[in-house]
C-alpha cells in the first residue's frame, strides 16, 4: 500500500493516562499513590500535525485498519501511544515494523480499531450545523489560550468511507453548540440564588442545608475527620498565625478574627453556626478542559474540575467589591474512563438545550444531579477523606489592605512531600495551606533567578509543560505560597531577557501560568476572574456574550498584542468530549493552566 497522507488543518494532541492493572493494594497505598498523582506535574503527549486511518474492511463501529500520524514541527517521540475506539492500547511507530512501512520517514503507523460509524455521524452533525447559519463553520487551534489557527470545518464526502481509502481523523469540536452561561460558567441569580439549594447570608434566607451551600460542601469534605464546624474553623484559623510553607514564612493576616471568625454567629456550644455561614455562592464552573487526559495542571481526572465560587458577605452592605474575600472549591471530577468522561460531557452540554430555561426548576435539578456526583463524601475513595476536592483557593483583600493575596489549601496526607504544606499546623484530613501551583515566591520577581529559570526550562516553558519546583538548582525554597498583587499591573519579569531564547515569549508564558500573572497584567484582570457579585472579568465576559470576539491584551514588556478566546476554547473542548469518539477526542490540544 502506497503511503498517502491527507492534509488536516491544525495541530492535534494525543493525550491521556494509561491505567494499569495489578495486585490489590491496601487503602493507604492507594491514597498515597493518588495523592502523589495530584501533586505531580502534568504529563503531555506529543502534539501531532495530523492523524488518519485506512480501513481494511467495510466501515463499522469497530473497523480494523492502519492508523497513521505525523508529529507537529519541533515535537519528538520514539512512539505515539493512544487508545483505539475498542478501548485497547495502540502504538504508532516509525521503525518499519508492525504496520509501519518505512523507518525514519516521520510517519508513525500501527494497527488499530476506529468507530467509523460515529465518525460518519460526526460529518452529518457538521453538515447540520452548517445549514443553520450563513457563517462558515470553523474549528480553532489554540496555543496558551491564544487562537493561532482557524480552519474551515466541512463534512467529509460519504464516498471516502470505503476500504483502502485514507480517511482524515481531525478534531471537530463545535463551540457554537455550547451555551457558555448554561454549560461553562453559571452565575445566573436564579441558579446561584436558588432558595432550595443555596443560602443568602445577607437576607438570612434560603436553605442552610442546600446542596450548593458552603455548609454542604464543607460537611461532605470533612466526612468523618471532624465535625464540619471544627473542620471549618481549623482551616480559617491558619490566617491568625504565621505559617511556614516550603521553608518560608507566610505572614499572618489577623483581621481573619475580626472580619470573619468573631462576626460569625455561633451555637451555644461555641462552634460556628454553619446554618448562618457568611459565604454566598456566586458561580458554578465546569472546567472539563482541565482534564488530565488533556494535560491539565492539577491531578484531576480526565473530566477536569468542577468549581464553586463563594463570596464572604457583610450582612449590612451585602456586597464587598472593594473589600472582598472569595473562596473557590476545586474538585477533580471522579470520572476517568473514556466512556464516563463522554457521558459527563454530554450531560453538561445537555444543559445548553434551547428547551431548558436557565435557572428553571428543571435546569437546576439537572445541574444538581451533576454536582452531587462530585461533592458528596466518598466519591473519591482513594483520596484524603474520600473527597474529590483537589484544592481550595482563596482570593482576598479583606484581611489586609491594600494588596490582594491568594492562598491554596489541600487536604493533608502524610503520603505527600511535607514541604508542599505548612509545617505550622498540619493535620491529616484537614485543609492545610499548600504551595501555589507554578508560582514562585514573589520575592523572586524581576531577579536573575527568573532569567536563569527561563533559560534552563526554555523548551518546556514555550511548550506550556513546565513545572515550578520547590527548589531551583542552588536556589532553595523557590515555589511560593501566598502570591500577591501589589497593583493592577502586576506581572512576572526578568532582567536580560535578550539572553533567553525567545525570551519575551518565554517570559509571557511563564507569567501567564502563575497565579498572580494570570489574575493580573497578563490578562488585564483586577485579580478576580469572578468577583464578589459573581461578575466576570473581561477576559471571561468577552467570550460569554460572543465567543468569536477576541479579548486583546498588550504584553507589558514586548508590546505584542495577543488575542484570547478563553470561552471559545472551553466550549470547543466540551463539544469535542461530548460528541467525538474517544480516539479522536484525544487529539484535542492540551489545556495546561491552573486558572
Amino acid at each position: 500500500m502506497k503511503k498517502r497522507f491527507g492534509t488536516l488543518a491544525g495541530s492535534l494532541l494525543l493525550g491521556g493516562l494509561m491505567a494499569g492493572c495489578g495486585a490489590e493494594q491496601a487503602p493507604e497505598q492507594v491514597e498515597g499513590q493518588l495523592q502523589q498523582l495530584a501533586e505531580a506535574p502534568a504529563q503531555r503527549a506529543p502534539v501531532l500535525e495530523n492523524l488518519e486511518f485506512i480501513p481494511s474492511q467495510t466501515p463499522s463501529s469497530a473497523t480494523p485498519g492502519l492508523l497513521r500520524a505525523r508529529l507537529a514541527q519541533g515535537e519528538q517521540a520514539t512512539s505515539i501511544q493512544l487508545t483505539g475506539d475498542d478501548g485497547k492500547p495502540v502504538t504508532l511507530s516509525d521503525n518499519g515494523l508492525n504496520g509501519d512501512e518505512k523507518a525514519g520517514d516521520g510517519l508513525f503507523s500501527g494497527p488499530g480499531i476506529v468507530d467509523l460509524n460515529e465518525h460518519r455521524a460526526t460529518q452529518d452533525r457538521i453538515a447540520a450545523f452548517q445549514k443553520e447559519t450563513t457563517e462558515p463553520l470553523t474549528v480553532a487551534t489554540f496555543n496558551d489560550r491564544v487562537l493561532v489557527r482557524e480552519s474551515a470545518l466541512t463534512p467529509l464526502p460519504v464516498s471516502i468511507f470505503t476500504p483502502g481509502q485514507v480517511i482524515p481523523l481531525p478534531s471537530s469540536g463545535i463551540s457554537r453548540a455550547v451555551n457558555p452561561s448554561k454549560s461553562l460558567i453559571i452565575n445566573n441569580p436564579s441558579v446561584v440564588g436558588d432558595p432550595t439549594r443555596t443560602w443568602n447570608p445577607c437576607t438570612n434566607s434560603g436553605n442552610p442545608n442546600g446542596v450548593w451551600t458552603f455548609k454542604h460542601l464543607m460537611t461532605e469534605m470533612a466526612n468523618t475527620t471532624a465535625p464540619a464546624p471544627a473542620f471549618t474553623e481549623r482551616w480559617l484559623r491558619q490566617w491568625l498565625v504565621n505559617q511556614t510553607v516550603n521553608g518560608r514564612t507566610v505572614p499572618a493576616r489577623g483581621a481573619m478574627a475580626t472580619q470573619i471568625l468573631n462576626a460569625w454567629p455561633r451555637l451555644s456550644t461555641g462552634e460556628l453556626d454553619l446554618n448562618r455561614s457568611p459565604f454566598k455562592l456566586v458561580a458554578i464552573v465546569n472546567r472539563l478542559d482541565l482534564g488530565r487526559g488533556n494535560g491539565g495542571p492539577y491531578g484531576s481526572s480526565g473530566a477536569g474540575e468542577l468549581r464553586f465560587v463563594f463570596s464572604v458577605m457583610n450582612s449590612q452592605t451585602c456586597l464587598r467589591p472593594y473589600n472582598g474575600f472569595l473562596v473557590i472549591f476545586e474538585y477533580g471530577v471522579p470520572q476517568n474512563q473514556c466512556a464516563q468522561v463522554k457521558t459527563w460531557a454530554q450531560s453538561w452540554q445537555a444543559l445548553s438545550s434551547s428547551s431548558l430555561v436557565l435557572g428553571s426548576p428543571a435546569y437546576n435539578t439537572q445541574l444538581q444531579n451533576l454536582t452531587q456526583q462530585v461533592v458528596m463524601r466518598n466519591m473519591a475513595p482513594g483520596k484524603p477523606n474520600g473527597s474529590a476536592i483537589n484544592q481550595v483557593r482563596t482570593n482576598e483583600i479583606m484581611l489586609t489592605t491594600p494588596w490582594w493575596e491568594m492562598r491554596e489549601f489541600r487536604l493533608f496526607s502524610t503520603a505527600t512531600n511535607p514541604r508542599n504544606f505548612t509545617t505550622t499546623t498540619p493535620a491529616p484530613g484537614h485543609l492545610v495551606e499548600h504551595v501555589t501551583v507554578r508560582t514562585p515566591f514573589d520575592m523572586f520577581n524581576n531577579t536573575a533567578t527568573i532569567t536563569n529559570f527561563l533559560t534552563a526550562n526554555n523548551p518546556a516553558i514555550l511548550a506550556g509543560t513546565h513545572d515550578v519546583p520547590l527548589d531551583f538548582g542552588a536556589t532553595l525554597n523557590f515555589l511560593g505560597a501566598f502570591p500577591q498583587m501589589p497593583n493592577n499591573g502586576f506581572y512576572w519579569n526578568a532582567p536580560s531577557l535578550s539572553t533567553v531564547p525567545n525570551g519575551f515569549n518565554a517570559r509571557h508564558k511563564f507569567s501567564l501560568n502563575t497565579c498572580n500573572g494570570c489574575h493580573a497584567r497578563e490578562t488585564t484582570t483586577n485579580f478576580t476572574h469572578v468577583d464578589a457579585a459573581g461578575a466576570l472579568s473581561p477576559f471571561l465576559a468577552t467570550g460569554m456574550t460572543n465567543m468569536n470576539t477576541p479579548y486583546n491584551v498588550t504584553d507589558p514588556v514586548s508590546g505584542q498584542v495577543r488575542s484570547f478566546f478563553e470561552i471559545r476554547e472551553r466550549a470547543q473542548h466540551l463539544d469535542s468530549a461530548a460528541n467525538q469518539s474517544c480516539l479522536i477526542r484525544r487529539l484535542d490540544r492540551p489545556v495546561l493552566f491552573a486558572h
